[in-house]
């Protein structure tokens, strides 16, 4: 085999030379006409009987051209592995030459790798996480949430005011035309929640049911100079002003909600629960991120372009689903779909460099999810859905989605694995708990790991 030349165009576009010597081109040459030869049907010829030269005739040029494929397949194929190179997707392959008079086969192929990646100390890695204690006046904000949910509705001919149920139609124009994915019909709202969209709340405020309103609204971190063409105009027309009869907070309250609660004191405790369960995922979650955005800090390397425009050609699918299915009749043009596109470019890259950096971690560590793990993950799904294990089974293997779920398992596992071998330091922020005032400071901090 003649001389093999790589030469990098980018960290992850690289340009191979090889060639292939003809001997092993004339043998694979001469198999394929002998396998030929015991399965042609040729008018006048007996199976297998079918001489060399019409053969030729009918199937040579084809035959070459599969042969010559397989061979530079299983050639590069062979080449990238003894290199530790990771190709990506099928390579380009040019200059394809085999003279009779040639000494062997020889080729070209341009072709995206997966840069090496030159991993530095991924565990113990000190990650800070903001946390806000559950405090008294949230837990009775979840309580009156729970006697909203319970209350009676009246219609009140008046302005609206916090407290208020209220029913509304919304959507976004740029330059008159409307902004898709932002239409909303009959959406509903509590005023004075503080989980609500302040401007939103804000503008409803003071309505009264029948009123329409502008409300102009430009994009947090958007530029002063480009002020006007980043600017939305929210369109809201309020259909609708209910005063809410809340239910005394009592026994009987609790009771009527069907649990095992049978006191007051019983749904606060259990609300507490709640709560100090949900922070202490929205803590994790937060410690996660930071962790991944610190590992790739610490890792900077080019991702292969055809990895990104997968991914963002992925995430523009679930745009446009998400569009049609609020709004059936909704098309997007090229022009937008290029602007959308150069939005995600970024999102996408770093998705793409967060997948290949921590399945190197997995590897290195010799993290995988096994069988069980993998039955015991589609076993909750079915039930999830409602439907037979082994169907769904069935269903993932028709789809390929198996493998997707094996992968997807993986990184999971990997990234919890890192979490579990980080050092977390949670701030505790906003301490109002007058029970244990004396106790705590905001800005307190609790070591963990």
């Amino acid at each position: 085999m003649s001389e093999i030349t790589i030469s990098d165009v980018s960290d992850c576009t690289k340009k191979l030379e090889a060639g292939i010597p003809k001997e092993e081109v004339s043998n694979a040459i001469e198999k394929a006409f002998l396998n030929l030869s015991g399965r042609a049907n040729i008018k006048g010829f007996r199976k297998g009987k079918v001489p060399r030269k019409v053969l030729e005739r009918y199937y040579g040029e084809e035959l070459r051209t599969e042969v010559y494929t397989n061979l530079i397949s299983d050639s590069y194929t062979n080449i990238l592995s003894e290199k530790g190179m990771r190709p990506v997707g099928e390579p380009n392959i040019t200059d394809i030459n085999m003279n009779n008079d040639s000494e062997e086969l020889t080729y070209k192929a341009t072709l995206e790798v997966i840069p090496p990646i030159d991993l530095k100390d991924y565990k113990g890695i000190e990650v800070s996480i903001h946390s806000h204690p559950v405090t008294d006046e949230l837990i009775d904000e979840n309580i009156k949430r729970l006697l909203y949910q319970s209350a009676t509705y009246e219609d009140v001919n008046r302005n609206a005011e916090s407290g208020d149920y209220v029913v509304f139609d919304i959507e976004a124009f740029r330059d008159g035309e409307s902004v898709p994915g932002t239409k909303g019909e009959n959406q509903s709202l509590i005023l004075g929640e503080t989980q609500n969209e302040k401007l939103l709340d804000e503008s409803v405020l003071g309505m009264k049911a029948g009123e329409e309103k502008e409300v102009d609204f430009q994009p947090p971190g958007s530029n002063s100079e480009d002020a006007e063409q980043q600017k939305f105009i929210f369109k809201i027309n309020l259909k609708s002003v209910k005063k809410a009869n809340l239910p005394s907070l009592d026994d009987d309250f609790v009771n009527s909600l069907g649990s095992e609660m049978k006191t007051v004191d019983d749904l606060k405790k259990q609300i507490e629960k709640d709560l100090n369960m949900s922070e202490e995922q929205q803590n994790r979650q937060q410690g996660i991120t930071k962790l991944i955005e610190k590992l790739i800090e610490m890792h900077p390397f080019e991702v292969p372009p055809s990895l990104v425009k997968s991914e963002i050609e992925g995430r523009i699918r679930e745009v446009e689903r998400r569009y049609k299915t609020e709004n059936p009749d909704v098309q997007i043009g090229e022009n937008q779909r290029e602007e959308i596109r150069s939005k995600l470019k970024p999102e996408a890259e770093r998705k793409v460099q967060e997948l290949i950096l921590i399945n190197r971690i997995r590897e290195k560590e010799g993290i995988s999810v096994g069988p069980e793990e993998i039955d015991l993950h589609i076993q909750e799904t079915a039930q999830r859905y409602g439907m037979e294990v082994e169907k769904l089974k069935k269903r993932m293997a028709m789809t390929g989605s198996i493998e997707s779920l094996f992968s997807n398992l993986n990184f999971n596992k990997t990234i919890n694995w890192l979490y579990d071998e980080a050092k977390i330091e949670i701030q505790i922020h906003n301490v109002q708990d007058h029970s244990h005032s004396d106790e705590n400071e905001e800005n307190d901090q609790i070591k963990e790991g």
